[in-house]
């Protein structure tokens, strides 16, 4: 609501003279005036005619005045004084400026962003060390011998927010919806562990959340932190965004914990990229002699694979999804090895998971040689994930299942 009061100005008027028809003279005078108090000012320029919008504690006001040109800005407001009142508001609007010019609405529609998260460490606490002996049946792809390990429980935090606007965030793990501000959620979900060596175990089994909400007048902030005792699995997280109690958007996602990790010494690891960086040239080089026939059957790998995979793990992640793409055809052994070994680096996630099948066409002809590309950091995979002949290389297993 303005507020009124009288305010000195200074004026100028037509005051011709004898001697200079064109004199012009000012003083201060005293003008009762309606004043706002804007916390930001949006003005459209039509050509002739300037629209403006300000706001005022949450409530829209707008008014028109003479300019010049096209186009328009959002400025910091304050206090602006008019010769009358600007009349009713035509509704609310967010003295904050969030999301004021987000995606075209107007700025007295609700808006929600998409959520963003993130997993962050805080605590890892090392809890055995041993050795293990890659030799006879445990052998490994690329990992052969005696691999000095360290068994390391992770304590995380997931941090997921949305920017909002005139939106009340009903957050919720797993579709069970979160109450109060802090609190504990038991969700069903299937757990792996790196333990016991080569292969570790999985089983389900109930896990336990803790979670913190904060709300912020422009944002909602979710806090989730697991148990290392649970070990490694994922969640659905969702949230609803309700505007005077009716929901207008809605967006999901799937996260993850990895509460216990299998540590090898760098030098190990070092080796084993190297390895299978090499394995993985020489099957892109051999593929490179094959012409694919449109309509063979070909892998999609999903870009949610990368979610799974530490940035230390990226290099290696990446050789393995090429020899997958390169060897189904001509080294159906190394492929299934390559598969198993891919399982081993997701902490036992079944590949199956990012994994369709579906058909290559012609103008793929020259794309599907060499096709596995490496994220920049923890960033989707850049294309499609094309393997040759999925239904041949079946065959040729003669009944050797992939591990699920």
């Amino acid at each position: 609501m303005p507020t009124e009061r009288d305010v000195q100005e200074k004026k100028y008027w037509w005051c011709p003279k004898w001697y200079w028809p064109f004199a012009v003279c000012s003083g201060i005078r005293i003008q009762h005036k309606w004043c706002y108090n804007f916390s930001w000012v949006k003005e459209t320029r039509y050509g002739f005619v300037n629209h403006l919008e300000g706001c005022e504690n949450g409530r829209l006001y707008s008014w028109t005045r003479l300019g010049l040109g096209f186009g328009n800005n959002t400025y910091p407001g304050g206090e602006m004084c008019f010769d009358s009142s600007l009349g009713a508001d035509e509704g609310r609007c967010d003295s904050s400026r969030t999301g004021l010019q987000a995606s075209g609405l107007s700025v007295s529609d609700p808006y929600v962003s998409d959520i963003d998260w993130d997993v962050i460490a805080l605590k890892s606490t090392i809890a055995e060390t041993g050795t293990f002996d890659f030799t006879g049946e445990n052998e490994r792809f690329c990992q052969k011998g005696l691999w000095p390990w360290t068994r390391t429980l992770h304590e995380q935090v997931i941090v997921a927010s949305v920017v909002t606007r005139f939106a009340t965030i009903q957050w919720y793990l797993g579709g069970v919806a979160l109450a109060g501000n802090s609190g504990t959620v038991s969700l069903s979900a299937t757990s792996s562990w790196p333990f016991p060596l080569p292969k570790g175990h999985s089983q389900s089994q109930v896990v336990h959340l803790k979670y913190v909400v904060v709300t912020e007048p422009n944002k909602s902030t979710l806090r989730v932190l697991n148990d290392p005792a649970d070990g490694s699995y994922s969640f659905s997280m969702s949230m609803s965004a309700l505007d005077n109690g009716k929901a207008f958007k809605s967006f999901y996602t799937s996260a993850n914990f990895k509460g216990e990790t299998c540590d090898f010494e760098p030098e190990k690891i070092q080796d084993l990229a190297r390895c299978l960086r090499q394995f993985s040239d020489l099957s892109k080089d051999k593929a490179k002699f094959k012409v694919p026939q449109p309509g063979e059957p070909v892998i999609v790998v999903s870009d949610g694979i990368w979610q799974y995979v530490p940035v230390t793990q990226i290099e290696t992640v990446n050789s393995l999804l090429g020899i997958i793409t390169n060897t189904l055809q001509n080294d159906p052994h190394l492929y299934t090895q390559a598969v198993e070994q891919l399982e081993q680096e997701l902490d036992g996630v079944s590949a199956s998971r990012f994994i369709s099948i579906g058909s290559s066409e012609a103008g793929h002809a020259n794309n599907l040689a060499g096709q596995a590309g490496s994220p920049g950091g923890k960033a989707p995979l850049a294309g499609a994930l094309i393997a040759l002949g999925i239904g041949f290389v079946i065959g040729r297993l003669r009944g050797t299942p992939m591990r699920r």
